[in-house]
C-alpha cells in the first residue's frame, strides 16, 4: 500500500520512510499469537502541507485476514 497522493491538500509530491525510534516501530494483531509476528510499518509523508500516513506490510496484512 502506498500513498500517491495528499488527502489534505492534494499534493502529489509525497516522500516514503520510516518512524525511527529507540525500539522497533510495529503493529502487533491481537489475533496473532507471538509477538515476534509484528508488520513492519512503512511511511509516507507530504511535502507540502507534512500530512503523514503509515501502513503495515502487505505480507502481514495477508497474516492477519
Amino acid at each position: 500500500m502506498q500513498m500517491k497522493k495528499c488527502v489534505h491538500c492534494g499534493n502529489e509530491n509525497i516522500d516514503t520512510g520510516w518512524i525511527l525510534s529507540a525500539g522497533k516501530i510495529a503493529y502487533k494483531s491481537d489475533k496473532l499469537k507471538y509477538p515476534l509476528e509484528g508488520g513492519n510499518v512503512r511511511s509516507f509523508v507530504c511535502t507540502k502541507c507534512g500530512y503523514l500516513e503509515s501502513y503495515v506490510s502487505e505480507e502481514y496484512l495477508d497474516k492477519i485476514e
